[in-house]
């Protein structure tokens, strides 16, 4: 193997009699920089936005969820209440309560998804981070206060200016059977916030303390969302809080209860992965003629090395070993190259996301050591398949089987 990867060595930076061997290598060099440097760069913008969109929906997507195993609401016993507080990877636990009403301002009205909560959770959350005006604030000496979503916000045309409350309207459960009656409740808004489109647009954060009144959920409640101080142990947790839950409970993690976002993110993903390895794999086309020039241009020498007493099987390795050479040498270019890129759109924020309201001003990127590795082994094994098919049909050609030689002259 040391004398094969001497040769192709000496193969890959020498003058060959073709100056267009050189070249055809040259490209095939940058080739593959290129495709390697462009998947380092799509994955790790993919995982940037994917980890700032786990960041911006951490607000409305705790940890873990413990909700009834039947019904809507349920009336969590305390000794369960006081095991999540023993419990150390747990950070933080909210009693929430969840249901849909109807908005009413002025002339406009809009379906919407009441989320009462405690004054802790506002600050456990961070919603603050995506507030877009106002302030973060549950009650007032005006009465109840919300935290309406921008969507929301938009439908009923509110602005924080306003002194007019919004009107929640809710079936009420306690009232005649006989009689269509609503319960009734007011909401001032306290400010707006953007997480997601999806939340924008039906969320209205307030007070625990309206959402009882207005839902009639006689000390009930929807769920507890559980933050933990370590997301490693996300998996452990859970297991630890179902045995102690039972059948009464069911508990659920962050990916079971967004599943169709992290599918979709992952379908994206996989889907721009593949086009860019595609694109990689026709690339690589130029090896396949780098290779097969390279043979063409040594047939003198491989009757030498054929005297010599090398064998087709150790002739085949050589010239694979060029093919791998070439493929490695743009495989490390371009990692070289897409981590640089990466890391300075990081620190520096190069390429921006044009003018609008956005999150983040530049694009996100974050490096993931198991997709680069996966980018490396994908790069490698397109050059090494690339590499193999033409050198071992040439050197079938131009280099007979010397046992198969010798055993037909002795025939004849």
């Amino acid at each position: 193997m040391r004398l094969s990867l001497f040769i192709a060595r000496r193969y890959l930076f020498s003058k060959k009699k073709q100056n267009a061997i050189n070249i055809i290598s040259a490209i095939s060099v940058v080739g593959v920089a290129v495709g390697t440097c462009a998947l380092i760069v799509v994955l790790s913008v993919f995982n940037g936005m994917d980890l700032l969109l786990q960041k911006s929906t951490g607000s409305f997507t705790p940890d873990l969820v413990v909700s009834p195993a039947e019904g809507k609401y349920a009336d969590f016993d305390t000794a369960f209440c006081h095991y999540l507080e023993t419990v150390p990877a747990i950070a933080s636990c909210h009693r929430v309560i969840e249901e849909k009403a109807l908005l009413r301002y002025e002339d406009y009205t809009a379906p919407v998804v009441i989320k009462g909560v405690d004054t802790n959770y506002i600050e456990d959350s961070g919603i603050a981070a995506n507030l877009l005006g106002g302030e973060s604030i549950l009650r007032s000496s005006r009465g109840y206060e919300g935290l309406f979503g921008y969507g929301v916000a938009a439908r009923l045309h509110l602005s924080l200016s306003t002194r007019r409350p919004v009107v929640c309207y809710y079936p009420d459960k306690l009232g005649s059977p006989t009689a269509a009656s609503l319960a009734t409740r007011q909401l001032h808004p306290a400010a707006f916030f953007s997480v997601q489109q999806e939340i924008d647009d039906y969320y209205v954060l307030t007070d625990i303390v309206l959402a009882r009144e207005l839902f009639k959920t006689r000390g009930k409640v929807s769920k507890i969302e559980v933050r933990l101080s370590d997301p490693a142990l996300l998996q452990e947790t859970k297991a630890q809080l179902q045995a102690q839950a039972g059948n009464r409970y069911r508990v659920e993690d962050k990916y079971e209860l967004n599943g169709a976002f992290y599918a979709m993110m992952k379908a994206e993903k996989l889907a721009v992965f593949v086009i860019l390895l595609f694109i990689l794999l026709i690339a690589s086309f130029n090896i396949v003629g780098s290779i097969s020039m390279l043979i063409l241009d040594k047939k003198e020498d491989l009757q030498t090395y054929k005297a010599l007493g090398m064998t087709r099987r150790r002739l085949t390795t050589l010239f694979r070993t060029e093919g791998l050479l070439i493929v490695g040498g743009g495989a490390a270019l371009g990692l070289l190259l897409g981590v640089g890129l990466c890391l300075l759109q990081k620190h520096f924020g190069l390429i921006t996301l044009g003018s609008g309201s956005y999150i983040v001003e530049a694009y996100p990127v974050q490096l993931i050591a198991g997709d680069v590795l996966l980018v490396l082994a994908a790069v490698l094994l397109i050059g090494w398949g690339a590499s193999s098919f033409p050198v071992h049909y040439l050197i079938k050609k131009l280099v007979p089987d010397t046992y198969k030689t010798v055993k037909k002259e002795k025939n004849t």
